[in-house]
């Protein structure tokens, strides 16, 4: 059954700044993609596989299977059906988000945000079991950030963590909530922990599966640190030998990639894919989840010709798009095995009110990987809460 925003309630209320949005991207855009995949002049390859970036053959066959097997209306029609809709920020732009409501009143909302090269289709399996799971009626808001998906592209410079905190913020509080958890990974959780600093009277919990800590300046950084939480950190220096190309391309000349990128479906595809294979770690030509739930993210990249404007939150964020200012709610950290950081409880304690800490098998797409994991974790925080 869809759960969706009672829009006349909306309308009442004069929030006629939120519409329902149907996402049906045109047959002929879908046959331009078909085309320009069959057009491809593709490169040669040194034998010795993924090491110099995305195999080839893996590739190949990826997109052959984009052009010839891929439905898009099938992925199309799932987010439509969870509740679709866009809303119009103080700041001009047009966010895109999923709502997917309890149909009870008085639910505890949660705030879940994406990252890169994510898209709010990571929390379409979640979505059901949060709601399954859940000790109490809630409603999940999903918002699109902005250049990214449904989204508007932002057109001048400043839109990083910290304004997109605000857009949220208010796009909460346009639907009628007054209270609210935030719950991210990646760039998700640099904006989550925004809003839990900037709106500490709204904000009543936070829950991260990326925990963004770095070692206390005035304390031995290995105190309180367990082994296995040291064997877990050293996921961030193979990070940064092996695939942090990409990050100072997109931190310093996101324009430039970008004009190959919007331009070549299966250079898109290349980039994107490289990420589900070592982000970390895809086993023999095998992606971290389903090629067809990665076609579905790449394809609504190349639909909405957002790559270029996704990639700039990285140039707009720098190192961080973070605050080490220390938060006083109630903090889960869940911790994946396999992701890019896996920051110590001891450092983490240093700046959020940790009340939940668990380690998880699973990487760096948490709510695709490990989507039983995630909700679990989630809804035990949630029973923590003294709402």
């Amino acid at each position: 059954m869809r759960k969706t925003i009672d829009i006349n309630f909306i309308k009442d209320q004069n929030y006629l700044m939120i519409s329902e949005f149907n996402i049906a991207v045109s047959d002929d855009e879908i046959d331009l993609l078909k085309h320009k995949i069959e057009l491809t002049r593709w490169p040669d390859e040194i034998n010795n596989k993924w090491s110099h970036g995305t195999d080839l053959n893996f590739l190949k066959s990826f997109c052959h299977t984009w052009q010839n097997d891929f439905d898009w209306r099938k992925h199309e029609n799932k987010i439509n059906e969870t509740g679709s809709f866009r809303f119009t920020s103080d700041s001009g732009l047009k966010i895109h988000f999923l709502h997917s409501k309890s149909n009870t009143s008085n639910s505890l909302p949660i705030v879940m945000t994406h990252g890169w090269p994510g898209s709010v289709q990571e929390f379409l399996k979640i979505i059901p079991m949060l709601h399954k799971a859940a000790p109490m009626p809630i409603d999940i808001i999903c918002p699109s950030l902005p250049g990214f998906g449904f989204s508007d592209k932002p057109t001048e410079p400043g839109m990083n963590s910290k304004e997109i905190a605000k857009i949220q913020h208010e796009l909460v509080l346009a639907l009628g909530y007054k209270k609210y958890v935030v719950q991210g990974g990646d760039w998700g959780a640099t904006v989550s922990k925004w809003m839990a600093e900037l709106y500490p009277e709204h904000c009543i919990g936070i829950h991260s599966n990326m925990v963004l800590a770095w070692p206390p300046a005035d304390k031995d950084p290995s105190e309180n640190v367990t082994d296995q939480e040291q064997k877990l950190m050293s996921n961030y220096e193979r990070y940064k030998q092996e695939g942090f190309g990409y990050y100072e391309i997109q931190k310093t000349k996101p324009q430039t990639i970008g004009y190959g990128l919007n331009d070549s479906p299966v250079g898109l595809a290349a980039w994107i894919v490289e990420k589900f294979y070592g982000w970390f770690d895809g086993e023999d030509n095998k992606l971290v989840v389903s090629n067809d739930e990665v076609l579905a993210i790449i394809s609504l990249y190349w639909f909405t010709q957002s790559i270029t404007s996704s990639a700039r939150l990285y140039k707009e964020n720098g190192d961080l798009g973070f605050s080490f200012e220390k938060i006083k709610q109630p903090m889960a950290g869940a911790v994946f095995k396999r992701d890019l950081i896996a920051s110590p409880r001891a450092w983490a304690e240093e700046i959020y009110n940790v009340v939940q800490w668990n380690i998880y098998d699973g990487g760096h797409f948490a709510a695709l990987e490990q989507p039983e994991s995630l909700s679990k974790d989630i809804i035990e925080f949630i029973k923590k809460l003294k709402i």
